[in-house]
């Protein structure tokens, strides 16, 4: 039996050499399967076919009959238990495929609660969890966080239903309680079951999960937290900062204990020793209308002791500020109902390490203190792929474990794809769907968030956000990334199931525009074509034109696409803008770094900050190299300043530089992003919130001289923008006749909406002269 398994599993794993027969085959029920086959070796009769299970057994085929040109229906004349596989061999060439459970998957749903959940009157706790596959499934209750795993206080086998749910409910309220799972099944491809795998599971769906590795914690949620002061902004209106809670605040000045906590992210009344507000205040100050928390569900972090046993001594590491921790962004979520644990306070009241659960408390305490000043809080979600199988690991912490082929996309070997380590297959997998729309609802109706930034939302098929967007509130504040598409080439070509730029299901991050602005996002060579037309690169005008309207052929509104200059996974704008080693802690080309503001806040549509980007925030403290690290478990990457999401020192926020002016004008940028943001937000804005339909023709009206380097543009009738990226002064002639006064409100140095100066504008102009490497903006005096 060993020697016909094994054999089986190369036939599995390894493809046979040159044209086969059979293509593909599904089970459609227990006696039915459709099998594609190649046109050219048809007729095919049941005496040239034969099915086996992987358990050996030999199933009779009663007979095929033909239904399409490449299709038959196979009828074995035994019934076959889709939970397990099977092979159809040719007589004729030998080749073979397994079975496919993909039409079976795809009836599978229920719509029971899942999770541990406690009963409203506290009389009993329903346990949950969806296994498809297994033949047991076994809870274990423990009352200690550091209990032995093999010696719980309570075991209990559960029920299955018809649908792939295994329930147990235990009598009494088990608030508090620790409990884990271990899943049973056949030993076959695929499989990660407790018979030849076995560890203890976690509850995808837990409330509390005691960081990556340890025990779930069953959890009654209570009240949310308070709508956000005068509702959300609608998505025109959106101005969003996108931040890390860790990154934020590493180094505010508060306890150790608080340091990367949501409580040092929500305390006001912290100063720099310069005495300026930071922190919380800061971004109140700021004046934008959405903070964009990067990911604070329950993510990977490696053991500190597995850590540190390997890095307490390393140069590198030491250097990083990465010997002691395993920092992370969070692009890994482990349990996504679960908060970050690692974000909790260190230190209780009374000095003791809080106990797992308090994070929740904290996170809506956060969402709470931004609401109570009319600040929309979104986080960033990562529905499309696990924790499970980062820096090449197999974990196994639950998907993998409860049913890998159901919940992710495979191979024909039944092993993960995808660049991620893993994706998780949404497509025709309802209980997947399901998890998805779950874990986002409960952010929104349990924890308080206004919305979600979805990472890599092309690898969600198209038809699934269509559904979970109709499912949710109607003013949640939703975007996402387009780009990379479903690894698998059937998924990502289907139309139903495949989306881009052109039919997005939800508002994308338009990097067309980005690069039009600010050039590359990463690896700058030249700083006279690598920084856009804001760095003076004028063949690109053209290009920049349609990141100010949104004017793209596949916009069909100015809604669909979201601009930005820089974000988290690449070069910081600081950087970009530098000319000193490309280190934006050493030098920064503050004029060009103002074009590109200006041009970011008069572009139509919602816009997204990286935070730190207006007090000039640099990665210089990343090297440009990439360096591999080990640790007993295997490879880790650093990728260096291209994509620091494992580096801590190169992401922190500096404070000290709010309100410095040395080495660069510190104070003067982030007063300049302040009058940006304070314009976008006034009457004169609205002309670039426009909504969800596009604007009339005109309404950017544009100046195009000969020279590429200049562009100026009217908006509206409202705000009048005059850009020269070039080195030299310029002039600007045949301008438009200006009825009524328009004041002048930027200088390419200061904003000030009351005006600057008695610079106005009023009838008809000659020429305007614009110093080099700047942009001047009017805006009509409202008593026109």
């Amino acid at each position: 039996m060993r020697a016909f398994l094994l054999l089986l599993v190369f036939c599995l794993s390894v493809p046979s050499v040159g044209a086969q027969a059979l293509l593909e085959a599904h089970i459609l029920g227990p006696r039915a399967v459709e099998l594609t086959v190649d046109e050219s070796a048809k007729p095919f009769r049941s005496e040239d076919l034969s099915l086996t299970g992987l358990d050996g057994r030999i199933i009779p085929i009663a007979s095929i009959l033909p239904k399409r040109a490449d299709t038959y229906l196979v009828v074995p004349a035994q019934d076959m238990d889709p939970t397990r596989l099977h092979v159809l061999a040719s007589g004729k060439d030998g080749s073979q495929v397994f079975v496919r459970r993909d039409a079976w998957f795809k009836t599978l749903y229920s719509d029971k609660p899942l999770g541990a959940i406690v009963s409203e009157d506290r009389t009993h706790t329903d346990f949950r969890v969806f296994a498809p596959r297994a033949t047991l499934v076994r809870l274990h209750l423990f009352s200690d966080r550091y209990g032995d795993l093999d010696a719980p206080d309570k075991s209990i086998d559960m029920n299955r239903d018809r649908d792939g749910v295994w329930e147990a409910t235990e009598p009494g309220n088990h608030h508090g309680v620790y409990y884990t799972y271990t899943v049973h099944g056949p030993d076959e491809p695929g499989n990660w079951f407790h018979g030849t795998h076995p560890v203890h599971l976690t509850d995808p769906y837990a409330l509390v999960s005691d960081d990556s590795f340890g025990k779930a914690r069953v959890w009654i949620p209570d009240a949310p937290p308070v709508p956000v002061k005068g509702g959300r902004p609608s998505m025109e209106d959106v101005i969003a900062y996108e931040v890390h809670v860790q990154d934020f605040t590493d180094a505010l000045p508060v306890a150790d204990h608080l340091k990367g906590t949501f409580s040092a992210m929500a305390m006001p009344g912290l100063k720099n020793e310069d005495g300026h507000r930071v922190g919380f205040d800061y971004l109140v100050d700021l004046g934008i209308n959405v903070v964009h928390l990067m990911p604070v569900q329950e993510y990977l972090h490696y053991p500190d002791a597995e850590w540190q046993a390997a890095f307490a001594d390393n140069p590198y590491m030491i250097e990083q500020d990465i010997a002691r921790e395993n920092y992370q962004w969070g692009y890994r979520t482990t349990h996504a109902l679960a908060v970050e644990s690692r974000f909790r306070d260190r230190r209780s009241d009374r000095g003791l390490e809080p106990e797992p659960g308090e994070e929740r408390r904290q996170f809506k305490q956060l969402v709470q203190a931004f609401h109570e000043k009319g600040i929309s809080v979104i986080i960033d979600v990562v529905p499309n792929h696990t924790g499970e199988n980062m820096d090449g690991r197999h974990l196994l912490l639950n998907f993998n474990g409860f049913d890998l082929p159901y919940y992710h996309r495979t191979d024909d070997s039944l092993r993960h794809i995808g660049p991620f380590g893993n994706e998780i297959k949404s497509e025709e997998r309802p209980m997947v769907q399901r998890w998805i729309l779950d874990q986002l609802r409960h952010w929104v109706e349990v924890l308080g968030v206004d919305g979600f930034r979805i990472d890599l939302a092309g690898q969600i098929d198209e038809q699934t956000l269509l559904w979970i967007k109709s499912e949710l509130p109607s003013d949640l504040i939703i975007y996402g990334e387009a780009w990379i598409p479903p690894s698998d080439p059937e998924v990502a070509s289907d139309p139903d199931f495949g989306w881009y730029k052109a039919d997005s299901p939800i508002t994308y991050f338009q990097d067309d525009a980005r690069n039009a602005f600010k050039g590359p996002v990463s690896d700058p060579i030249n700083p006279l074509t690598d920084r856009g037309f804001a760095g003076g690169d004028g063949s690109v005008r053209e290009r920049a034109v349609l990141g100010l309207t949104n004017g793209w052929a596949e916009e069909g509104d100015p809604n669909r696409g979201i601009n930005y200059l820089d974000i988290h996974d690449n070069w910081t704008l600081a950087d970009q803008f530098s000319n000193e080693d490309w280190n934006g802690l050493l030098h920064v080309d503050e004029k060009a770094f103002r074009i590109a503001a200006t041009l970011l806040f008069t572009s139509l549509g919602p816009i997204v900050l990286h935070g730190g980007t207006e007090i000039m925030r640099s990665k210089g403290h990343a090297p440009l190299e990439e360096v591999v690290r080990w640790t007993e478990t295997g490879p880790l990457y650093f990728h260096g300043k291209r994509d620091s999401y494992n580096l801590r020192r190169a992401n922190r926020f500096l404070w000290d530089t709010v309100g410095a002016t040395t080495p660069m004008d510190y104070a003067g940028m982030l007063a300049y992003w302040k009058g940006l943001v304070e314009l976008r937000l006034s009457h004169a804005g609205s002309v670039f919130r426009m909504g969800g339909s596009s604007p009339d023709e005109g309404h950017y009206d544009f100046i195009t001289p000969d020279n590429t380097q200049l562009l100026g543009y009217r908006v509206g009738d409202e705000v009048f923008v005059l850009m020269n990226t070039s080195f030299e002064d310029a002039e600007f002639h045949d301008l438009p006749p200006f009825d009524g006064a328009w004041r002048l409100v930027a200088d390419g140095n200061r904003i000030d909406l009351t005006g600057l100066g008695e610079q106005t504008l009023s009838g008809t102009i000659p020429f305007i002269p614009v110093p080099a490497q700047t942009a001047l903006v009017w805006v009509r005096n409202p008593d026109n």
